[in-house]
């Protein structure tokens, strides 16, 4: 029994030790767990505090860097605008033209191309730094682009990269919501309707009444013959400067009976013109902030934010960037539009006349030497279409020389041209036709037909050479332009003596009254470079600014009057009367750094005679009482001359669908002249307005 329980008692020992050993072995594995969970904790407490400060450094670098584009950008742009500059001219605070910054950069060591280091181990703290901030330049049509890389630090580790593109250039520019746009407005409003191109064309019942007004606006001047004017505008008219009568005098309201400008209503809440179309009068809109949506805004404010009814520009941009402000197309500034032209021309009869060569033809050819173009084409064009064999557009096409075009065209795309332009007949789109009505801008398959036209030098559309009462249908009957016998000189002429004296009052601190006495010029404009036309390279630039008393004491020609700072007396010249004008011939000082610009082909290409063949030709062919007809945007920052004369088979009357936008615009359409604005147009051509500059980044990037 003693035995038995001795084993007994063993056993119990043994199973107490193995059952606390177990239990020691789970503390021991329970605090080996619980240490290994803190030394993870603890780790992981570590690493956090670590990747904490690293991120901090990162931050801190990452601002560093961020100091460091501000940096850049405080020498680009900041301190040009506290820069000044004579030529081109620039005051202080001003944001100035392209030209202007661009001399600035050159000031700065910083050339197209260029690279320049604008700081280096800038201590911002006792942590953080600026390492190095480099720009580099680069130069592209329409723009400068410029790449800041910034690298900025903090501490001991951190270290960040920051990438800032940024791009000068000037604003979009907003002419092309305009049926007409101008410095001065003249003869264009005797007998016009200004129309939206999708309410004339349109068939369909349920979109009366959907139809846009359209706009149209003189930037400088509009002269009205009160009383014997015969137009209406489908919407609103803006006008800056001054409104006269034909002999000068001051028009300060456009409502009275008789006027001879009226308007179409339109809803005053959302500008759709009112069906059927009734006629009203122009009421100037006044008011503080101005009233949205009148018919008429006589000097319509020019600070952007005071165009409540929408931006109206102040300056014509070129077609081609005028780099250096010399207003002419230099070669880079052509190849600048060219390297990005990718269009085509195909169809209808391509003739190309190399620079330098001439054309040797007796009118428009018949057969072309050029298959097809793309891109853009070295020399002078002429482009003629028929509805068999359309001129097919397509893109954008920029011509080094001129361009002459008539007839049928289809496509939509921009046609480019460094010279002139020549309209020597109709230019229509190949468009379809529905139950006997033409399907406006959409050719039979329902393609679209949408062109524009745009000039570094002119657009003249039919017969600008045949002076006051001589022969349209005689070639020789042509204005030379170089006289000075009191000889009768053309309608294009006499347009342009009015041009160019604008164009010389803005160089004139004073100009002479009617006594000749110097009175203050409010036009003057300092260190002005004034762009003259004339007919032919060497000619005379002629001005009509002067006055006389014939002999029985009668005030002839105009003069200035300084009390209503307008030109008074005759609305036009109409001969070389030397009594009237003022010569400049070359190598007078005055036209010292002017810009001159010929109306005749470059180079004479092709001569005065073989143009008024083209024309008689169209004569010939014209059914008698058909209006001339364009369709399209035709935009120059020089001048558009445009004739439909009373004496021709389209007497006196012309037909525009799309849109005039020029500096100068000279109309010649006795009869009347019906402009449909076709509002697509505004977003094809698309230019800038480089006259005045802004900066903006348009990229940004951190690596």
């Amino acid at each position: 029994m003693r035995q038995e329980h001795i084993q007994n008692q063993m056993q119990r020992l043994h199973r107490l030790q193995k059952e606390e050993g177990s239990a020691l072995i789970v503390a021991i594995s329970v605090l080996l767990m619980a240490s290994i969970v803190a030394m993870q904790m603890f780790s992981v407490s570590s690493d956090d505090m670590n990747i904490s400060f690293n991120n901090q450094d990162a931050t801190r670098a990452l601002y560093s860097a961020e100091s460091g584009v501000a940096l850049a950008r405080s020498q680009l742009w900041n301190d040009y605008l506290n820069w000044t500059s004579t030529s081109p001219q620039k005051l202080a605070g001003e944001a100035g033209n392209k030209a202007a910054y661009e001399k600035y950069l050159l000031s700065i060591n910083l050339p197209d191309s260029g690279k320049i280091l604008v700081a280096s181990n800038v201590d911002l703290s006792a942590h953080d730094r600026i390492d190095s901030v480099y720009v580099e330049r680069t130069d592209e049509n329409g723009g400068i682009n410029l790449l800041v890389t910034s690298v900025g630090g903090s501490s001991e580790h951190g270290q960040q990269v920051i990438k800032s593109l940024l791009r000068v250039q000037g604003g979009a520019f907003k002419g092309f919501e305009f049926a007409v746009l101008a410095n001065n407005i003249n003869c264009i409003m005797c007998h016009a309707t200004i129309d939206n191109v999708d309410r004339v064309y349109n068939t369909d019942p349920a979109k009366v009444g959907t139809f846009d007004r359209v706009k149209i606006a003189s930037l400088e001047s509009m002269l009205l013959r009160a009383g014997k004017a015969d137009s209406k505008i489908a919407g609103t008219l803006y006008t800056r400067g001054i409104v006269t009568d034909k002999a000068g005098n001051p028009i300060t309201d456009l409502s009275p009976t008789g006027m001879g400008l009226d308007g179409f209503d339109f809803n005053s809440t959302d500008g759709k013109i009112a069906e059927p179309m009734t006629s009203v009068k122009l009421s100037n809109t006044s008011g503080s902030p101005l009233p949205t949506n009148g018919n008429l805004y006589m000097n319509y404010p020019t600070a952007s934010g005071d165009m409540t009814d929408g931006a109206l520009p102040d300056k014509f941009p070129p077609p081609f960037s005028d780099d250096n402000g010399n207003k002419l197309v230099d070669d880079a500034e052509f190849d600048g539009v060219a390297n990005s032209s990718s269009g085509t021309i195909t169809g209808g009869v391509i003739y190309g006349v190399s620079s330098g060569g001439t054309y040797s033809g007796t009118g428009l050819p018949g057969s072309g030497n050029v298959s097809s173009i793309s891109g853009s084409y070295s020399g002078n064009l002429i482009l003629v279409g028929t509805p068999a064999n359309p001129i097919k557009l397509n893109s954008t096409i920029a011509v080094d020389g001129d361009v002459i075009i008539q007839g049928t065209v289809e496509g939509t795309g921009q046609i480019m041209a460094r010279g002139n332009v020549y309209v020597t007949g109709d230019l229509t789109y190949n468009d379809g036709n529905s139950a006997g009505n033409r399907t406006f801008g959409k050719t039979q398959t329902g393609k679209t037909n949408a062109i524009s036209i745009a000039a570094g030098k002119n657009i003249l559309v039919g017969d600008y050479l045949t002076p006051k009462k001589g022969d349209i249908l005689d070639n020789s009957v042509i204005d030379p332009g170089n006289l000075s016998g009191g000889e009768n000189f053309s309608f294009a002429m006499s347009e342009v003596t009015l041009f160019n004296r604008g164009e010389w009052a803005k160089t004139q601190p004073t100009l002479p009254d009617v006594n000749g006495a110097p009175q203050p010029n409010p036009t003057y404009v300092p260190s002005y470079t004034p762009r003259y036309y004339v007919m032919n390279p060497g000619d005379p630039v002629y001005m009509f600014n002067k006055s006389f008393k014939d002999s029985k004491g009668k005030e002839k020609g105009t003069y200035f009057d300084p009390v209503t700072q307008s030109w008074k007396g005759k609305e036009h010249a109409s001969s070389y009367d030397m009594n009237t004008l003022t010569m400049l011939t070359p190598g007078d000082p005055q036209l010292t750094g002017a810009s001159i610009n010929p109306l005749s082909s470059s180079n004479n290409w092709i001569s005065a005679t073989q143009l008024k063949d083209m024309w008689i030709a169209d004569e010939a062919t014209r059914p008698p009482g058909t209006p001339f007809q364009i369709d399209g945007l035709m935009y120059t920052n020089n001048s558009i001359f445009a004739l439909s004369r009373k004496a021709s088979n389209t007497t006196g009357k012309m037909i525009v669908n799309g849109s005039i936008v020029a500096a100068d615009i000279g109309m010649l359409v006795g009869n009347g002249l019906n402009l449909n604005y076709d509002q697509r147009l505004k977003d094809f051509l698309k230019l800038q307005d480089d006259s005045e500059i802004g900066l903006a980044q348009v990229g940004w990037f951190a690596e």
